[in-house]
């Protein structure tokens, strides 16, 4: 397994992340500017991905969640976004799923883990890119900004 840290400005990197249109699927971002907006004020990430090499998909799976026990134990509220690059056509089968759901969820403390099957184009290795966002001053309540427009004056 190859494992790379991406440097790429995070806001670029979410943007970039994108699913191309194909027979009877639209295509798009994964992230919508909201969802980007919150993820690069409010949290601290790392972006990490990880490319099978000669070992089976059982084998690359394994190895992907012990170096997340090794590397990646992070205590805080974080939320996780696993982009998971599959072969044309494939999905996780219920064990790789299963699997992944029992093992990843305990190297973070609190937060929640995305996983998004992307199965699209022809390749030969399982690729997995992991955003990591670790919450700064974790807030339960964000204030968003609504401002009312005096009607006759057409001024905040």
């Amino acid at each position: 397994m190859i494992v790379n840290k991406i440097d790429t400005p995070f806001r670029k990197f979410l943007e970039s992340l994108k699913v191309p249109s194909v027979p009877r699927m639209k295509g798009g971002t994964i992230f919508n500017p909201d969802e980007i907006n919150y993820l690069v004020r409010y949290s601290t990430p790392l972006v990490y991905e990880f490319v099978q090499e000669d070992e089976t998909d059982r084998e690359f799976y394994e190895k992907f969640v012990k170096w997340l026990h090794e590397e990646m134990p992070v205590y805080g509220y974080v939320d996780v976004y696993m982009v998971v690059y599959l072969r044309y056509g494939q999905y996780l089968s219920n064990d790789e799923f299963e699997y992944l759901e029992r093992n990843i969820p305990e190297c973070f403390e609190k937060g929640h883990v995305w996983l998004y099957e992307i199965n699209y184009r022809r390749r030969f290795r399982l690729r997995i890119q992991l955003i990591r966002c670790l919450k700064k001053d974790f807030q339960r309540v964000i204030r968003k900004g609504i401002h009312k427009i005096d009607s006759t004056t057409n001024k905040l």
